[in-house]
């Protein structure tokens, strides 16, 4: 008989204690096993976290764990809390996120089954704050790609191989020997106060099918994330893309780009981004905004891509639209 794999619920947290009141609430109602676990880690919170936490642990159905790290950044936030894990399995989720009614079963299943499977993980998809425009929302349906900065993730309504594609730490699990083994998140990568950096997730998906284990999409396992409508903004989209662009340079330190370069850039890049410029002015003069959008995200992404392969990039300085991003 086999034997139920035990999970430890990570969430850091930074001023947001509404939010992770209305996230444990849901957590709450999750099935849990004996041997789970839920662990909070305040990130240097000033507001009321502590006292939320307090109250959900007076009725929690399992151990619920508040711990403090001072440090700034939700990679320093994580990294405690996996230090403390009993779980054989890490399942992460954010403080903005009300996790589905199975959500729990349905990440545990596939790993309590099959020693193969390492990571799974499920869809992400949007609770609007209700001043956020509808048309905004509207182009975020037709262009799945502007879904990325507001953390969204839908790859069907089929179970597969993750292969190439990645999870979001908004709803991801794997198993802690796993995680440990490769490193766990690359640090380097993850979100820091200040900045956009948004790669932890990919590159951790990446090593742990790299090191030979399997990793599943589940689309049973949804999630729900909170979307202000301070982030419905054409700088927010660029500036976001502009950071991933830093982060995948930053994934391929150490690597010679494929393929022929200028400047340092590989020349595929460099076309697309050619073509992008083109795209925008042609989209504006027709009067198509999101198709200009769209366009502009190419060329910010090459920008914040050049910007860190040449050495432009200093990271403690922060822009003006990375500023209230979570811990």
């Amino acid at each position: 008989m086999k034997s139920t794999a035990t999970v430890s619920v990570i969430i850091a947290t930074h001023n947001r204690a509404v939010m992770l009141d209305e996230c444990l609430a849901h957590l709450r109602a999750q099935q849990f096993k004996p041997g789970d676990e839920v662990i909070v880690v305040d990130n240097a919170s000033t507001d009321e976290t502590r006292t939320v936490v307090a109250r959900h642990q007076a009725s929690w159905p399992t151990p619920l764990r508040l711990l403090h790290e001072p440090t700034p950044g939700k990679s320093h936030a994580i990294a405690l809390a996996v230090s403390e894990a009993r779980g054989d399995l890490l399942a992460f989720t954010d403080d903005d996120v009300n996790v589905g009614a199975t959500w729990l079963d349905t990440v545990r299943a596939p790993m309590t089954e099959d020693p193969s499977v390492a990571l799974a993980g499920g869809p992400v998809v949007a609770r609007w704050e209700p001043a956020v425009p509808r048309h905004f929302r509207r182009a975020i349906a037709q262009h799945p790609r502007l879904g990325a900065p507001i953390a969204l993730l839908d790859y069907g309504d089929r179970r597969a191989a993750l292969g190439e594609r990645t999870l979001l730490g908004a709803n991801l699990a794997v198993r802690r020997d796993v995680f440990n083994a490769v490193g766990g998140f690359p640090t380097h990568l993850g979100k820091l106060r200040g900045t956009l950096l948004s790669g932890e997730d990919d590159e951790l998906c990446r090593r742990v099918q790299s090191a030979g284990h399997r990793a599943v999409y589940l689309p049973d396992a949804v999630v729900s994330h909170w979307v202000p409508a301070q982030r419905a903004r054409v700088g927010y989209f660029l500036n976001w893309f502009f950071w991933s662009g830093i982060t995948h340079a930053l994934m391929e330190e150490g690597r010679s780009p494929a393929g022929r370069t200028v400047a340092a850039l590989p020349l595929y890049l460099v076309r697309r981004t050619a073509a992008a410029a083109v795209g925008v002015l042609s989209a504006l003069l027709t009067g198509h905004a999101t198709l200009a959008l769209t366009r502009a995200i190419d060329v910010a992404f090459a920008s914040g891509y050049a910007a860190q392969r040449w050495g432009l990039i200093k990271r403690t300085a922060a822009p003006r639209e990375a500023v209230g991003e979570p811990a």
